[in-house]
């Protein structure tokens, strides 16, 4: 097998389910059963009632990506799947967090531009709470430039969120 074979890859699978208990979970089961290992993975409501759309991030090999999206398929209630590439979708990722002071959020809103949102959303004991809304390698940007020791009280970051372009 040639090197870039075995290079591991971000791969998007997007799934369309039916929204009924434990699907969710029949999904997780399924890739820690395989060994498969899910960079993120988020559900919600679909513009369809009854219909809930799952994304989930694999860094696996290409050759892996067919057999996970095959073994998920299998699952009675799966609708639709589909794995897609990086450049083939529309994603983003949110970051919340609490952070020290007023200078820290001056900061951070200064990095805010066309690709990475940055807002104040509230106040919780004179510490300023943002948004922060983008591709997640820019909101892995943002986390960078960030001392967690000096600068952060708590945060927490989604996965991603994707549609087929």
């Amino acid at each position: 097998m040639s090197q870039s074979s075995k290079e591991k890859k971000k791969h998007i699978v997007l799934l369309w389910v039916e929204n009924k208990p434990g699907v969710l979970s029949k999904i997780a089961s399924l890739c820690r059963r395989r060994r498969y290992n899910i960079d993120s993975i988020t559900a919600g409501t679909s513009h369809q009632p009854g219909i809930t759309h799952i994304t989930i991030v694999f860094l696996e090999q290409k050759v892996k990506i067919g057999q996970i999206v095959s073994q998920i398929d299998k699952l009675i209630e799966v609708i639709s799947i589909e794995a897609l590439a990086p450049k083939d979708v529309i994603d983003k990722e949110l970051l919340l967090l609490i952070v020290r002071d007023k200078q820290v959020a001056d900061r951070l809103l200064k990095m805010s531009r066309h690709d990475v949102n940055v807002r104040i959303i509230n106040t919780v004991d004179h510490q300023p709470v943002l948004e922060i809304v983008g591709e997640g390698r820019e909101i892995d940007h943002v986390i960078a430039e960030l001392d967690m020791k000096q600068d952060v009280v708590k945060m927490v970051k989604s996965g991603l969120v994707a549609l087929k372009i």
